[in-house]
């Protein structure tokens, strides 16, 4: 089956299973940690997303020469253990009788800071681990899969764990997991480059990439807004809107209501990713486009179940919404990354991929920021599902414009 075939190959397989324990406890960190801010500050909780994304854009500027000359997989293995440290502080704090914002706030800086690195170090390798274009492909699938079926099992653990356990708990299961990956990094081998030069890997080079070609600046600028009207409805405003609601459905309402909402996402976002890898290989600028319009009607529609669905049918709603936009996603993504990898020339340099993936974390992240310095602004002046609604059309109608400006152009990318 091509969605595994990649996992043939032990050093890819080594990788993935690193990437399989640090995204699942990265999925029910961030469960926990938006839960734990909207109880404490509801909608300001905004505010923690905006600082987050500052320290990705950040750390995706600034990170790349720091980081260059050091070994890659020790490189990542101490970041992922620092963030581990980090992210107990949480759970000391409410020990000790002071739960806070600020407690809060330790880890999400941490980890941010850690996967600016993080990321770029994985997507810059993998054109060397994996030299055969349609592997390289099906690689990048098998990779994205990861991420999408931590968003099923990630949620899903948090929602049962914190039947037993306080939610601030779970930040001491994910910091086993943190030290677990690190441990699996260190067991890759030497199949990651050692190190290179300072001035190969910097921010600059992205740029300048990005400024040659056209359309994957243009793809940039579009996942950049795709980016902030995710993060505003699914990572603001469905938190906000299930606990404020107090409904539950089938017995499950709360944090485990929240959790069980991301796993439903996960599951249609893996289903469509195995899609997308069993079709031959693309990079194709309108099938992406096409994605990011669908996902953006999914999220319209999450803020029409929030204004229209009657008592006890909210959750069922936001959850169908939830799946729709998930379809979209995966179409995008996948190409994208292979894209960013083939900058520069196919399996030209490490350098390359890195510092452009660089540039799209900062990208990305400019879109996060804005989404999380507005989003309170918004949810306070015209109610939470109203800008729901607004978002998802947002989001749609960029990406509709993004698509007919490409057709003007006659830019078609071949895959």
């Amino acid at each position: 089956m091509r969605a595994t075939a990649p996992l043939r190959d032990p050093i890819v397989a080594r990788l993935w299973a690193a990437l399989v324990v640090f995204t699942t406890g990265d999925e029910l960190y961030r469960v926990a940690l938006v839960w734990l801010a909207v109880e404490i500050v509801g909608r300001q909780a905004g505010y923690m997303s905006a600082a987050q994304s500052a320290c990705m854009m950040l750390g995706a500027a600034l990170g790349g020469t720091f980081v260059a000359g050091y070994s890659q997989r020790r490189a990542m293995s101490i970041f992922l253990a620092a963030g581990a440290a980090c992210v107990m502080v949480p759970p000391v704090a409410w020990m000790a009788g002071h739960p806070s914002f600020a407690a809060l706030m330790v880890p999400a800086i941490a980890v941010s800071l850690m996967r600016a690195q993080f990321e770029p170090a994985i997507q810059g390798n993998l054109p060397l681990l994996v030299r055969d274009r349609d592997h390289l492909f099906a690689t990048n699938g098998l990779i994205d899969g990861v991420r999408r079926m931590a968003r099923i099992t990630g949620p899903m653990l948090a929602g049962a764990l914190a039947a037993i356990m306080a939610v601030q708990d779970l930040f001491v299961v994910y910091a086993a997991a943190l030290l677990m990956a690190a441990y699996l990094l260190l067991r890759v081998g030497d199949a990651l480059p050692h190190r290179e030069g300072r001035g190969d890997a910097g921010f600059v080079m992205g740029l300048r990439i990005v400024r040659e070609e056209r359309a994957l600046r243009s793809l940039l600028m579009l996942k950049s807004v795709t980016d902030g009207c995710w993060v505003v409805v699914i990572g603001h405003a469905l938190p906000l809107t299930i606990e404020r609601s107090g409904e539950s459905w089938l017995g499950i309402s709360g944090v485990a209501a929240y959790g069980v909402g991301l796993a439903a996402y996960g599951l249609t976002n893996i289903m469509s990713n195995i899609f997308i890898v069993s079709m031959p290989p693309s990079v194709s600028a309108l099938r992406m486009v096409s994605g990011s319009t669908w996902m953006g009607s999914g999220l319209a529609l999450m803020g029409l179940g929030a204004i229209l669905a009657p008592p006890g049918y909210l959750l069922p709603a936001l959850y169908a919404g939830l799946a729709l936009t998930a379809l979209g996603s995966p179409f995008f993504d996948i190409s994208l990354a292979m894209r960013i990898q083939m900058a520069g020339g196919f399996g030209a340099s490490r350098a390359a991929a890195a510092s452009v993936h660089r540039v799209r974390l900062f990208m990305n992240f400019g879109g996060i920021l804005t989404a999380g310095l507005v989003s309170p602004t918004l949810f306070g002046q015209f109610g939470v599902a109203p800008t729901m609604l607004a978002t998802g059309l947002l989001c749609a109608g960029v990406s509709l414009a993004s698509m007919l400006v490409i057709v003007r152009l006659g830019r078609r990318p071949q895959g």
